[in-house]
């Protein structure tokens, strides 16, 4: 999928303009009733076909996906969810048929930020793409500038693709690992799936194998770890993936924290 439409980073949106939602939704009465009570607030548009969402997006970029899996066979959907992690970070979620956490697992390891059932009340939904669009205008303002992250004295800076270490010294990585170490540090906290982890970095992107993410990580933690063996940055969750463990700062406000250096 092409990605200038819709990039990685949106720019900061401004507080006066309502969010772009895009919706993948058949026009039943399930879909028109959540078409109706999003329109009051958000500028919606809504889609019937995988292809009509792929089209409106080579045409302009949105704030908002809510793909429905009841629009489409329910792999066409999930694939879609995951080709859109490849090139982008735009705020998904994901509505399932019937209240089963398998189904909700399934679309939170494809990429989905939140999921939930499509008869779920209208003021929770609401609710959820309200927070969703908040927090993704935070993370979109955080990194939109490309500013330093800060995490135990480290630094990565994804302008320049450097690591330094808390002595100053560069750290070298290869491409895969600076793009999972990225990604961690944008997901702080949070376990991610090796499938999540796949489709948030280009790692196995011309072969996708779950377990080449172990490989990857095995290496970096051989150069950020004090003992590689014996991990405590990047940690290995059972049954669940990897968490990335630090409190990662953003730095944005770079003049004053170089005065600041300055004087001392």
């Amino acid at each position: 999928m092409p990605t200038s439409s819709m990039s990685s980073f949106p720019a900061r949106p401004d507080p006066r303009r309502k969010a772009e939602v895009l919706l993948l939704s058949l026009a039943d009465r399930g879909g028109r009733r959540i078409l109706k009570a999003l329109q009051a607030e958000h500028q919606i548009r809504s889609v019937e076909t995988i292809e009509q969402l792929r089209q409106t997006l080579l045409i302009k970029g949105v704030d908002l996906l809510i793909l429905d899996r009841s629009a489409n066979p329910a792999d066409d959907v999930i694939q879609l969810c995951r080709d859109i992690r490849l090139t982008s970070s735009v705020a998904i979620i994901f509505m399932v048929g019937s209240d089963d956490p398998t189904l909700r697992i399934e679309a939170l390891e494809a990429g989905a930020d939140d999921c939930f059932w499509r008869r779920l009340g209208l003021p929770e939904i609401k609710a959820r793409v309200v927070s969703l669009l908040r927090r993704a205008a935070f993370g979109a303002a955080a990194f939109s500038t490309n500013r330093v992250l800060f995490f135990e004295g480290w630094s990565i800076d994804p302008h320049r693709r450097i690591l330094t270490d808390p002595a100053g010294r560069l750290v070298d990585l290869t491409a895969a690992e600076f793009d999972l170490l990225w990604a961690f540090c944008r997901n702080s906290g949070k376990t991610l799936s090796r499938q999540t982890l796949l489709t948030l970095t280009r790692v196995g992107a011309a072969r996708p194998v779950d377990r080449s993410i172990d490989v990857h990580i095995n290496r970096l933690r051989s150069k950020i770890e004090v003992d590689p063996h014996r991990p405590v940055f990047l940690r290995t969750v059972r049954l669940g993936g990897y968490i990335f463990t630090p409190a990662v700062e953003v730095d944005l406000l770079p003049e004053r924290n170089r005065a600041r250096k300055t004087r001392t």
